[in-house]
């Protein structure tokens, strides 16, 4: 198995962040600036949730003031934070059972390092099998 670590990933791209206390009118704005994606909630670095286009539909459809919501309103807290040292051929077993909301890295701080996307899973599954 090859040695490849999540920091050998690129996980700057695919997402973008916002903080627990923007409104949900910044959050729409951030999430259609991006292509695909979804955005990671933050608190003082620390990612605390994340939020994708669905989440924003059904704060509309439910009738969330959007000026008035936040972004901590309406996140999903099912994240998976893997260590940017971490070992792929070692974290995608965990990942694959767990099937969390999103997988974010963080550094040895547990700051906020990067988004594990879905794009990211599939390099991951090809570079530990090599």
């Amino acid at each position: 198995m090859s040695e490849v670590r999540i920091s050998d990933l690129v996980l700057t791209d695919e997402h973008s962040t916002i903080e627990l206390d923007d409104t949900l009118v910044s959050a729409a704005e951030a999430i259609i600036a991006l292509p695909r994606g979804v955005l990671i909630v933050l608190d003082e670095g620390k990612a605390k949730g994340v939020i994708t286009s669905v989440q924003l539909l059904q704060a509309v459809a439910n009738g969330n003031n959007m000026a008035e919501s936040t972004a901590a309103d309406i996140m999903n807290m099912d994240l998976m934070k893997v260590p940017l040292d971490g070992l792929l051929h070692e974290l995608v077993p965990e990942m694959a059972e767990r099937r969390p909301h999103a997988i974010v890295a963080v550094d040895s701080d547990g700051n906020f390092a990067g988004y594990f996307s879905p794009n990211d899973y599939r390099e991951a599954i090809k570079r530990s099998s090599a």
